[in-house]
């Protein structure tokens, strides 16, 4: 007889049928049992987030998930549970053990033999290369053929390139992508636990745990230009959400690659090109970075009571987007609370966070950057004079991005930069999209919460920054005078903010958050 665990419940196959009708069924999931001996993890839930009580620990709702057949399952679960990650998750493996590659979701997409299946990334951006197509239309012209075909069968194979893209695109999404239910726990069972190119997608759920993981984001086989030739648009986040509530995330590692260092952008042919002409032989040389990653941690379209901590956020360029754009700002407004506290932000090139609509509080956090981009702008010059020698692309871009109608708390922050610029406070802040003075972005900077005077201030590479408030003025007053935010769209003040709960501890010292933050953000297991 088959037997197979579906939360407390026994199924066999006399009711299999009927029970299918009306619920999931499952079958390849393996009980944690009454012998598990749960890892002992620090920290308790706080902040915005602390109502997050995570799923249920009974012996019959505790899952232990070993590939992405079971993980996809286990979070697919309608009931209260606790899922254990052993070892890492690979999000390419497919239920055959083996792993996929760009090429193998084209293959996967359509019947055998669909047309789709000629999709090519590469003809996909050159079809956006005017100077390409200008030389394709010419070989029309004179009647001559193109890299080997028809230079019209040419053309028009890549006509079709562009609405091929997303279908191939929902392959992979299908495959990385892993959603959740309301009431659940995802937790690593040990320091080694990681899930590999995955996309944990938290849509319109309530009371959601993810601890003690390395989150690597999955490298997006397809992504999609924004401009020419500077930018992308990457489908797949680390972890992104929607319309979801009380979440705690904590204790995890996010990054591009489980060795966590950073991953150099793929060159590929098509998104430049220089090009000689004399019919009927075209040269072209068309090399281009391609950026295949999107965010860490994203979170969107009314989003609430989040808290983000004790986590890893490392080499990574556009980190953390708190608030979707504007055109989703009434699904924003009144809601996106979130606390972020005692994360090591390391080499994280922006977005630390970036922050919009809503209310943060941004405490006890380590920023540590290597600065190669020179300063934005000069504190000390009294005209605030916009640098004119700066790089288009400059690696390191700024931490903490204060967008249109948001709340924004500062407390007990430490920053610690090297490189040629190790003492540039320029780039602490940007502003962007301030341009509404009847309903401005508000920044209160606190002193820290030390249980004895004197109190000190966020420092930069072991030195108290004087006033980090003014600091804030100067590069509000930076943007307004450059035209790029409007007088009055985001103000200093605390008055009537304030931190509505208890923060897992106090600070005597910048050196405290340091060594705070170094001993307990990652994964870690109580000892």
């Amino acid at each position: 007889m088959v037997v197979c665990a579906w939360g407390s419940r026994r199924i066999t196959m006399r009711n299999l049928v009927v029970l299918a009708l009306f619920v999931p069924f499952i079958c390849a999931l393996q009980l944690a049992g009454e012998n598990f001996s749960p890892p002992v993890l620090p920290h308790t839930s706080f902040g915005f987030g602390g109502s997050a009580i995570g799923g249920s620990d009974n012996t019959s709702s505790v899952y232990i998930v070993s590939n992405t057949t079971e993980l996809r399952e286990a979070l697919a679960l309608p009931f209260s549970k606790t899922i254990y990650v052993n070892g890492t998750i690979n999000g390419n493996q497919l239920p055959n053990g083996s792993f996929a590659t760009c090429q193998d979701y084209i293959d996967m997409t359509g019947e055998p033999g669909a047309e789709i299946r000629q999709f090519n990334f590469t003809l996909y951006i050159l079809g956006f290369n005017t100077t390409y197509m200008s030389m394709v239309d010419q070989a029309i012209s004179d009647n001559v053929t193109f890299d080997g075909m028809n230079a019209t069968d040419y053309k028009a194979l890549i006509d079709h390139m562009n609405g091929w893209r997303p279908v191939v695109l929902d392959t992979q999404k299908a495959q990385v992508g892993f959603t959740f239910t309301n009431n659940t726990s995802l937790i690593g069972l040990d320091e080694n636990s990681a899930l590999n190119g995955i996309n944990l997608y938290v849509h319109s759920v309530d009371n959601i745990w993810i601890r003690n993981l390395k989150l690597v984001s999955p490298k997006d086989c397809f992504p999609a230009p924004e401009t020419f030739p500077s930018s992308w648009n990457a489908e797949y986040d680390a972890v992104g959400l929607v319309t979801s509530t009380n979440v705690w995330l904590d204790g995890c590692e996010l990054q591009d690659q489980l060795d966590g260092e950073y991953v150099q952008p793929d060159i590929i042919d098509g998104w430049q090109v220089w090009s000689t002409m004399s019919a009927p032989k075209y040269i072209v040389d068309h090399q281009r970075q391609v950026d295949r990653f999107d965010g860490l941690f994203d979170c969107e379209d009314g989003t609430d009571n989040i808290t983000f901590s004790h986590n890893i956020v490392r080499n990574h360029h556009k980190s953390m987007l708190l608030g979707g754009g504007t055109k989703e700002f009434n699904l924003d407004l009144g809601r996106m609370h979130f606390t972020i506290f005692g994360n090591h932000f390391n080499n994280s090139a922006s977005r630390n966070p970036l922050m919009r609509f809503g209310t943060f509080d941004v405490f006890a956090n380590v920023y540590e950057t290597l600065n190669t981009a020179g300063p934005v702008f000069n504190p000390t010059n009294v005209t605030l004079e916009r640098r004119t020698d700066l790089p288009d692309d400059a690696v390191f871009e700024y931490n903490l991005g204060v967008y249109n109608q948001s709340t924004v708390q500062l407390q007990d922050n430490v920053f610690v930069q090297t490189g040629p610029d190790a003492n540039d406070t320029s780039r602490i802040f940007t502003i962007s999209e301030a341009t509404l003075p009847q309903f401005p972005a508000r920044v209160c900077i606190h002193e820290s919460n030390a249980t004895t005077p004197p109190h000190f201030l966020s420092t930069l590479n072991g030195h108290a920054i004087d006033n980090l408030t003014t600091l804030a003025q100067d590069t509000i007053d930076f943007f307004v005078e450059n035209g790029d935010a409007v007088e009055g769209a985001v103000i200093i003040t605390c008055e009537d903010i304030g931190i509505g709960y208890t923060l897992p501890r106090s600070f005597d010292s910048a050196e405290e958050v340091l060594n705070y933050v170094l001993e307990q953000a990652g994964q870690s297991l109580q000892t």
